[in-house]
């Protein structure tokens, strides 16, 4: 297998984009993850030393550090920088890749698994896999060198992506408020209605009440002296699966636009979800995987969180309203202007048909911690990673005991992230067994 090149298989250069498959190119963050997962190592004490703290510690400054790299099984190890073990990660991902691409060409030609028959790579390409994968591990990481290592980690609004965008474009086109269509609808729309009409859609029933307030500046004042505003409140609501007339899962979208521009300042999803009677979690986990993976995710982590007797309790006898998206941006953080959004959005959610109260779900870690690595990182670390997820927890802990929400008579916090995104394989699929077996 002479054509193709080993060195090739190394990354061209950085990405922001996390690796997924087993040959996909990774990104800092995998390489950084990966060096953290080894042991570090002080030169000026002459032994493993781990740091006591990473608050001003940047990527820079993990590559540059030493690490004990154990030497396979045979129980001796190396001291290697942190860029070395990088450089090593990606040339044994490149080896790997070389040898299944030259058994699937000595397989298309005919030959067997068996027939012993020895894939080498070119020899003078192999000599050059180590210097060529140390620069390659330099180019991924140079753009982040300068980067605090902690935000490496952090998940940044599901991928940048605005998601109410997203959602108004996915809505049918009635469930918009007018004032937030596209302009040529709106002038489209016009030149149909009377002019009398002034209507727009409601999907609450509320006959002479404004779309939403959509028009009408809001100003707030989450604490003492600490003014926010005004902004537009604009809120959506639909049911998932309306042609089955079936109102166990909806959801609601709200959002505040700053009032000058027009920009979302905030936004919030919540889905309001109602399960028939449960016994078990077994049962939670059965309905719930019908809807979506995120519905089944949610099963799983409420299971973790409330265990199985008031799990039963909560979903029997509440609508459990959870937190999908919520987001404030970075000009208006800090101001509580994301408590003041989920306010106005929990006040204005359609009552339940049959009289339950609602149960506030709320998830902190996806918003601020991208858990997939966080196995490999130094606890400290860790630690200094899951202290956003605190705060908040804390911070909405208190935010809810003072709130005097009517309808919100009871909360829990899950650990979403730990579930999320992996439906039904890999541990969800373990756990999904534990918990049928459990309770078969």
């Amino acid at each position: 297998m002479t054509h193709v090149s080993l060195l090739a298989l190394l990354p061209s250069g950085a990405t922001a984009t996390v690796a997924t498959g087993p040959y996909a190119t990774p990104a800092a963050p995998d390489l950084a993850a990966y060096v953290l997962s080894h042991e570090r190592f002080d030169a000026a004490e002459n032994a493993p030393s781990a740091r006591k703290d990473y608050k001003n510690v940047h990527v820079a400054d993990v590559m540059t550090d030493e690490y004990v790299f154990p030497l396979g099984d045979t129980g001796k190890s190396i001291v290697l920088s942190g860029y070395q073990i990088a450089a090593g990660f990606l040339a044994e991902r490149a080896a790997d890749e070389w040898l299944e691409l030259a058994r699937q060409q000595h397989a298309a030609n005919g030959g067997a698994d068996n027939d012993g028959t020895r894939h080498v790579p070119d020899p003078a390409e192999a000599d050059q896999l180590m210097d060529r994968a140390l620069e390659s591990a330099e180019r991924i990481l140079a753009p982040f060198e300068a980067t605090a290592v902690v935000s490496l980690f952090e998940t940044h609004y599901r991928g940048a992506r605005e998601f109410l965008r997203l959602s108004w474009e996915g809505l049918p086109e009635d469930l918009v408020p007018k004032s937030r269509r596209p302009a040529v609808a709106l002038k489209a729309a016009a030149d149909l209605e009377p002019a009398s009409s002034t209507k727009d859609y409601d999907p609450y029933g509320l006959d002479g009440k404004s779309d939403y307030d959509v028009d009408k500046p809001l100003a707030y004042r989450e604490k003492t002296g600490e003014k926010i505003g005004p902004f537009l409140l604009t809120m959506t609501y639909r049911h998932e699966y309306p042609q089955v007339d079936d109102e166990r899962l909806g959801t609601a979208f709200a959002v505040f636009h700053e009032a000058a521009t027009d920009i979302v300042a905030a936004a919030v999803e919540l889905k309001l979800v109602k399960v028939p009677p449960i016994q078990s979690s077994a049962d939670l986990v059965y309905v719930l995987d019908t809807y979506s993976g995120e519905m089944l995710s949610l099963a799983l982590a409420a299971t973790e969180a409330l265990g199985a007797e008031r799990l039963c309790s909560v979903f029997n006898t509440h609508r459990v309203v959870y937190i999908s998206t919520w987001e404030v941006r970075k000009a208006w953080r800090g101001q509580g202007l994301g408590v003041a959004l989920l306010r106005e959005a929990l006040e204005r959610l359609p009552a339940d048909p049959d009289g339950r109260p609602d149960a506030l779900c709320v998830a902190p870690e996806p918003y601020q911690t991208e858990m997939r690595y966080l196995s490999q990182l130094p606890p400290v670390l860790r630690g200094e990673i899951d202290a956003p997820a605190h705060r908040l927890t804390r911070h909405l802990t208190e935010w809810l005991d003072r709130a005097n929400l009517p309808n919100v008579k009871t909360h829990f916090f899950i650990p979403m992230a730990k579930h999320e995104g992996i439906g039904s394989a890999g541990e969800n699929a373990r756990l999904i067994d534990r918990i049928m077996e459990s309770e078969a």
